[in-house]
C-alpha cells in the first residue's frame, strides 16, 4: 500500500476533503444502509431501532479497521525488512 497516498486521502483536519476522498463515508451512504437495515428488520418481523442500526454500523467500522490494521502491518513489515537490508 502506498502510505503517502493513504495519508493524503485521510486529512484529519479537513472533514469535507475526507468525505470527497472516501465516498463510502457519507450521509447518503449511511442513509442507504439505514434503509437497508430497517427493511431487513421488517422482513424478520423485528423492530428497527437507532441503537440496533448504530451497532450494525459499528461492526462495519470494526471490519474496516481490521483491514486497515492488516494492510498497515504488511506495509510495516515490508518497509522494516527493506530498511534492515539497507543498513
Amino acid at each position: 500500500m502506498d502510505t503517502n497516498r493513504f495519508k493524503s486521502s485521510h486529512d484529519f483536519s479537513n472533514i469535507e476533503k475526507n468525505l470527497h476522498n472516501n465516498p463510502g463515508y457519507s450521509i447518503e451512504s449511511y442513509s442507504q444502509q439505514a434503509k437497508d437495515y430497517i427493511n431487513e428488520m421488517k422482513s424478520k418481523n423485528q423492530e428497527a431501532t437507532k441503537q440496533g442500526f448504530l451497532s450494525h454500523a459499528q461492526k462495519s467500522a470494526k471490519e474496516v479497521w481490521e483491514e486497515i490494521q492488516e494492510i498497515a502491518s504488511e506495509a510495516w513489515e515490508k518497509n522494516k525488512k527493506h530498511a534492515d537490508e539497507n543498513e
